[in-house]
């Protein structure tokens, strides 16, 4: 066991007096988790800003711009149109609505309401405040044609009804109550930014443990096989000495990840035991990965380059980068068939649901059968001379 600790030991000090490996193993990950977590829509709640142009000042149009400033897309800024089309050549906002005069007129009388949305060229969510336009003038439509009716048949005026209609709705509770489905009360849903932390904790570790199994190959070139089986240790002894290793500085690099994370972005992780068995599980598949790709590589640079590509386009399919949810599904049924789909699974249900080790089951012997067979045709694959 003295021996086994001693190989293990050493190649720990070795893997951590390089602090350049300290920006693979937890500067990238980090920032690669802030970048794709604010992307997709983690915390944030940056808006852009548009000009609002209210050239009609009537009961509707007034009542528009209240229905178009409750969105999670922009902010709107009321102002004239000049001052609008200064600020958006300006790039000081990103486009204007402009509500032109005769638009109550045209909603009344059922006609095209005469409204226009101009941005600059860059602006790449067009489409979505389009249709938030679209929704608003349309309720707005239906509004006034209640109102018309009723006034038809009450001889009042229709803009008492319309202001009425319009506080009952705009005064009502929300239509649909969202429940996110758990096993833990304290854990509501498993945002963005907790996704990717684990995803993007999952591709570092698979990064580092590549280049730090590719001491496999050097060891072979610089003769230190040959030196260690000239002495009393067994090769049983050395291969447990490498994997323990390389077990341990996975382990390291993950738990600082899952603390820097929990701390930084307020990740909740989950139940500690599932955490352990579940990345433990993970450990021993990327280690066995390792080695089959150290046993039909002939160099640390072949590991590298081809270690590499196999990881990104492994976890961009296995929806390390994004959901899978919005892929086509035969890529979905891909990614049935690599590990870190598995390992995500494992954290979903860890991190959203607030499960526990019963749950993680499946996920975790698929992870170990993984492993096995990786294990298994990379320790036939290695050489020791």
């Amino acid at each position: 066991m003295k021996r086994i600790w001693a190989i293990c030991s050493f190649e720990i000090k070795k893997t951590f007096n390089n602090r350049h490996a300290f920006i693979t193993m937890l500067g990238l990950p980090l920032l690669f988790t802030l970048l794709f977590g604010q992307l997709l829509g983690g915390t944030s709640t940056l808006k852009v800003n548009i000009a609002f142009v209210d050239e009609d000042q009537t009961v509707i149009s007034k009542n528009l711009h209240e229905s178009l400033k409750d969105n999670d897309l922009f902010t709107l800024k009321e102002m004239s149109l000049e001052q609008a089309a200064k600020q958006v050549k300006d790039k000081k906002i990103i486009g204007l609505i402009q509500v032109k005069q005769g638009f109550e007129k045209a909603v009344v009388s059922n006609n095209q309401p005469k409204i226009s949305f101009k941005h600059n060229p860059d602006f790449t969510s067009s489409s979505m405040v389009d249709q938030i336009i679209s929704n608003a003038v349309s309720k707005a439509a239906i509004q006034a044609k209640a109102s018309t009716v009723w006034n038809q048949y009450s001889k009042k005026p229709w803009e008492d009804m319309y202001t009425i209609l319009n506080k009952d709705i705009s005064s009502s509770d929300q239509i649909i109550h969202k429940v996110a489905i758990t096993k833990n009360l304290k854990t509501e849903e498993m945002d963005n930014m907790s996704a990717r932390s684990a995803g993007f904790s999952i591709m570092f570790v698979m990064i580092v443990m590549m280049s730090t199994t590719g001491v496999l190959l050097d060891a072979r070139k610089t003769g230190v096989w040959y030196r260690l089986l000239s002495t009393p240790t067994a090769r049983f002894q050395i291969i447990c000495g490498y994997l323990l290793a390389f077990f341990l500085i996975g382990w390291i690099q993950f738990g600082l990840l899952i603390g820097s994370s929990t701390l930084l972005f307020g990740v909740h992780w989950g139940n500690l035991m599932g955490i352990f068995i579940l990345v433990s599980a993970l450990l021993i598949c990327v280690i066995g990965l390792g080695l089959l790709i150290s046993g039909f590589a002939k160099t640390t640079e072949q590991q590298g380059a081809l270690g590499s590509i196999i990881i990104t386009a492994t976890c961009m399919l296995a929806g390390v980068f994004w959901p899978l949810d919005i892929v086509p599904n035969f890529m979905q049924k891909i990614a049935e068939f690599i590990p870190q789909t598995w390992a995500m699974k494992g954290f979903t249900e860890l991190i959203a649901r607030g499960g526990n080790v019963a749950d993680i089951i499946a996920p975790v012997c698929v992870l170990l059968a993984f492993a096995a067979t990786f294990l298994v045709v990379g320790m036939m694959r290695i050489r020791y001379e």
